[in-house]
């Protein structure tokens, strides 16, 4: 089909994303004069009246968050000859998938990605939202450098968690009755329409087995994408769905070799597959993946600044970082570099000021150089200098006191 010239009051500029069902459009809002981004269904019968109520889902939720971190919508609707449409906030940028796959992006700059993206889904969690689909794909870094996590479309209220399926804001009934082989637990997850709840590379054990999405299992989810983005791999491969499916629920997660032990011990807990056993909370995991990430101290301490400074301006966490030794260079440069690297390998805990701005600066400052080890001999030469000076004076003094004569 021709690309349109107009989607409800929008005038369409051009096509800026294309997928199997639909087509995501740039276009300018008249009235407002901004511009937005409009995602359009192409799906009839049931599969019509399931993407609306799925839009109407975003849009009560991106209204109810209003978070900075996240997409926000700012209409949806149905054009006869199209289908249901959503228009949102354009954010001109890429994709987190994208960016992964072109491998551009440094280890600080995606911490700094993966702690703005953690916002966002943390206040979903405040008001008892569960994403249930959060991956690279739904995540879009803006050419300013701002993360932005999108697509609430099969988000849940963890209020409507047990109640009818017919309540129209919650998603189409899974599938049961249906055995949970490997080779069949996606039924589990499949609605009447063939739709999959979620990106199963993604999805933990208990989702992909059936059980609803949690906020457990959200933080599984971040934990799989933050994975993928600093390794640039998935915690659980496989050439098609199936076999990341039964790598997922019958296999650990393949770490790659050259990865830091202290990592591998983050993602182990962050992945666990018991939802008991990973992080309670979003920032308790990003305050250990920043502790453990290579790279320098003061790499470090610019991440526990940001993730210090929540969006409402409160302090997040206790954060833990090295701090740097500084020691005069010796003649063995060798020598001198496996001293620092030692002293470095010394955690130390902090507790971040409830300005970042002056956390990061004081870690900046040096530290004093340190005092040569043995005793310390000035106090020492200065009081046997004292007591030389005062017996020198007595002695000046004896004879002449000798011959002072008191008169009565």
């Amino acid at each position: 089909m021709a690309d349109p010239k107009t989607i409800g009051r929008y005038q369409v500029l051009r096509a800026i994303g294309q997928g199997g069902m639909g087509t995501v459009y740039l276009a300018e809002d008249p009235l407002l004069k901004r511009r937005v981004a409009i995602k359009v269904v192409r799906v009839t019968g049931n599969a019509r009246h399931q993407a609306m109520l799925r839009f109407r889902r975003e849009a009560e939720i991106s209204a109810q968050l209003n978070h900075p971190n996240l997409v926000t919508i700012f209409d949806v609707g149905v054009e006869e000859d199209l289908g249901p449409f959503l228009a949102m906030e354009y954010v001109e940028g890429k994709s987190l998938a994208k960016h992964i796959k072109e491998k551009n992006l440094d280890t600080e700059t995606s911490a700094k990605v993966l702690i703005q993206a953690m916002r966002a889904l943390r206040a979903a969690h405040r008001r008892a939202i569960v994403h249930r689909d959060v991956k690279p794909d739904n995540i879009l870094l803006s050419e300013e450098g701002r993360a932005k996590l999108m697509d609430f479309g099969i988000a849940r209220s963890m209020g409507h968690l047990g109640q009818n399926q017919d309540n129209p804001l919650d998603p189409p009934t899974p599938l049961g009755d249906i055995e949970s082989g490997p080779a069949q637990t996606l039924a589990l997850r499949l609605t009447v329409t063939g739709d999959f709840l979620g990106s199963p590379a993604y999805a933990p054990p208990e989702v992909l087995r059936g059980s609803e999405g949690t906020p457990a299992s959200d933080r599984y989810s971040f934990a799989a994408t933050a994975f993928e983005l600093l390794t640039g791999e998935l915690p659980h491969p496989g050439s098609g769905l199936t076999q990341i499916i039964i790598h997922i629920l019958q296999e650990p997660v393949a770490f790659p070799a050259d990865l830091p032990p202290r990592l591998i011990a983050v993602f182990q807990r962050a992945l666990s597959v018991d939802p008991d056993d990973r992080y309670t909370t979003l920032p308790e995991f990003m305050e250990e993946l920043i502790d453990a990430l290579p790279g320098p101290a003061h790499m470090r301490a610019r991440l526990f600044a940001a993730l210090g400074q929540d969006d409402d301006g409160s302090s997040v966490s206790t954060a833990r970082f090295r701090l740097p030794v500084l020691t005069p260079p010796s003649e063995d440069s060798g020598a001198h570099a496996a001293q620092v690297r030692s002293r470095e390998s010394q955690p130390v805990k902090i507790k971040l000021a409830e300005d970042p701005v002056e956390s990061y600066l004081a870690s900046r400052k040096p530290a004093p150089e340190p005092r040569p080890e043995g005793t310390d001999w000035v106090p020492i030469i200065k009081w046997v200098g004292l007591i030389f000076l005062l017996l020198q004076l007595f002695w000046w003094l004896a004879p002449n006191l000798s011959k002072v004569q008191i008169k009565p």
